[in-house]
């Protein structure tokens, strides 16, 4: 079931109006070596306007995102396009025609090389763009009713030259399936990183597009307003440093800090390192740049933030790092929350001696609040999840390995910009009118011990100053803003969360149902959201439980005689089922909470 609507009490402007979910899709698809339909590979969604999110397989999408990769939103969730730095692509998967230009396997006659970067399948009569190799290689920024999608393409005629360049396009009433303005129009071509991330102007309306060379000595800045994309300045980092081999560029949800990871060969010749600076929204410029070198046993290079921008997360392959922004000495604070467990995950295509490790490479925070982790690997079907970024230390709660994909994916992470921030009230940069009005939102999860102590997050934007919680059951309110709450029987509970400012109060209400006796038990099947992908499935299930708390949550898999095979606990949210013990054939699942059938269904299990 999709969230509530929210119930707002003020008007609030328009521009913040189409700036809520425009990041609530993001897309991931790999094909083994080009070959399409075979199972464990294709392509995979994670829809956040379910909560928790859907993850699921998606058998219309055939375009990879080898590495660069990403999409759009409308203002209530809804797809509207997406990219993997070769083509824009709309999102009944259709390519917008006559898009980016990513180029052939045939080298430029005059120049004897190939001068734009491809990743194709195909031969030179049907080039299949599979997607820029990069992490942070292109970006859809939305500009009023038309979309910039910026991209970074290495020159193979000049070594360490990328151009950075920008195509436009509209989607509208009178263009429902992409229409392109302007195309490949080149920004700067210089000896740049490749990546580079967005960050809302502070007038609450245009963009910062950020940047650095391959050294990480220089920091470059780009604004994106209604007349395009120019570069505005460029800011000496003071880094000395080697030729660096990429990282992860990320801006605090509140946009205040900046931070990215050096990997390889920057701060040191065998490690990496992390960099923070405070940014300016209202000019586009960075101060207090410090710096840290960090090991990097394999190849990793993540950063990200929790929703509150209170922590920075690190990873460098093999452990996650928490910094407090919060501390006199960022730096300083460090500490380790997760060392990689060692954990491999087997293709069932590919030799069972080949493991891809299930590492710490890139990390993006979800809509949902937590930080997705994504392994080091070319092809992988397993991520890692910090579930609680805003909790200190190892509370934090990083699950290795605990979501198993419904298809394959490359080595990719999402690239797009904190939709959910508004101006610098009260700046010089703040002259458009535009008033931050929060927006309620959270997200809720059981304990997994007690069903009936409930963990609420919130996940409210555009400032909130104030949280006020009524939990359904005639308790007293709390103001905290991330609160436990024990009910003390099992029922049904609205639970709304207002927020306020000092421009207006905003309420998010959910109805959350605890257990079998709170509903009748033929209704349960109605009420509980529960997914299963991928189906056919050869080794691991992903099993999504959501809109209601089991008390006593289990999935019991049975075979065509009736036979029990296997049970397992489950619980709220993402669960694991390893099916590799399981003969190929016919099952029968069931979703049970104690003695009560939830919902049941067919599986098919591989070879």
């Amino acid at each position: 079931m999709k969230y509530l609507l929210s119930i707002v009490y003020f008007c609030f402007s328009l521009q913040f109006v189409y700036a809520q979910k425009q990041d609530h899709v993001w897309l991931f698809g790999f094909e083994y070596g080009g070959v399409q339909g075979l199972e464990n590979w294709g392509s995979t969604n994670f829809d956040f306007n379910y909560d928790p999110v859907r993850i699921y397989e998606d058998p219309n999408r055939e375009w990879d995102m080898d590495g660069a990769n990403t999409s759009i939103c409308d203002k209530d969730g809804n797809l509207l396009a997406y990219s993997n730095g070769q083509v824009i692509i709309h999102a009944s998967n259709i390519a917008i025609a006559d898009t980016i230009n990513y180029g052939s396997d045939i080298p430029d006659p005059d120049k004897g090389c190939i001068e734009w970067e491809y990743n194709n399948y195909g031969d030179e009569k049907m080039a299949i763009p599979g997607g820029l190799l990069g992490s942070q290689n292109v970006s859809i920024i939305p500009v009023g009713n038309e979309f910039y999608t910026i991209y970074t393409t290495y020159d193979y005629c000049e070594a360490m030259t990328y151009r950075m360049a920008y195509t436009k396009f509209q989607i509208n009433i009178i263009n429902p399936t992409g229409k392109v303005l302007k195309k490949d129009i080149i920004i700067l071509r210089d000896t740049l990183l490749g990546e580079f991330t967005a960050i809302r102007h502070g007038n609450g309306r245009d963009w910062w597009v950020v940047t650095f060379s391959d050294k990480f000595d220089m920091m470059y800045t780009f604004l994106v307003d209604k007349n395009g994309v120019q570069i505005e300045n460029t800011y000496p980092t003071g880094l000395k440093t080697n030729i660096g081999s990429g990282g992860q560029i990320s801006f605090s949800p509140d946009g205040r800090h900046l931070a990215f990871f050096t990997a390889s060969m920057l701060f040191s010749q065998t490690g990496g390192g992390v960099a923070i600076a405070d940014f300016d929204r209202c000019d586009g410029s960075i101060s207090n740049l410090r710096s840290k070198i960090l090991s990097q046993p394999r190849l990793g290079l993540g950063t990200a933030f929790s929703s509150d921008s209170r922590y920075l997360y690190v990873c460098n392959g093999e452990q996650i790092y928490q910094y407090d922004m919060t501390a006199t000495n960022t730096l300083q604070s460090e500490k380790k929350v997760a060392e990689y467990d060692g954990f491999e995950y087997f293709f069932p295509e590919i030799p069972d001696w080949f493991g891809y490790p299930v590492s710490f490479c890139l990390m993006k925070l979800g809509p949902d609040g937590r930080i997705y982790i994504f392994p080091s690997t070319a092809q992988n079907r397993m991520l890692s999840v910090i579930e609680h970024p805003t909790e200190a230390g190892i509370a934090c709660d990083v699950r290795q390995h605990s979501i198993s994909m419904p298809t394959a994916f490359a080595r990719t992470v999402p690239s797009m910009p904190e939709y959910r921030l508004g101006p610098l009230d009260g700046t010089p940069c703040d002259t458009l009118g535009i008033d931050n009005h929060p927006i309620a939102k959270y997200r809720y999860e059981p304990d997994t011990i007690d069903h009936l102590r409930i963990r609420f997050t919130d996940l409210s934007y555009f400032r909130p100053e104030t949280w006020s919680w009524d939990f359904g059951d005639g308790s007293p309110n709390e103001n905290i803003r991330h609160p436990y709450h024990t009910y003390e029987k099992n029922g049904t509970y609205n639970v709304c969360l207002t927020v306020s400012n000092e421009n207006s109060s905003n309420t998010s209400c959910r109805t959350i149902t605890i257990g079998t006796s709170s509903i009748d038990d033929g209704a349960l099947a109605t009420v509980a959201d529960i997914t299963l992908f991928p189906n056919p499935v050869e080794d691991y299930l992903l099993v999504t439980l959501g809109e209601y708390i089991p008390q006593h949550g289990q999935i019991m898999i049975f075979d065509i005689s009736g036979r029990p095979v296997h049970t397992q606990r489950i619980y709220y949210g993402q669960n694991n089922v390893d099916m590799t013990h399981l003969a190929t054939g016919m099952y029968v699942w069931k979703v049970m909470d104690g003695q009560v059938e939830i919902r049941k269904g067919k599986v098919v299990k591989g070879d």
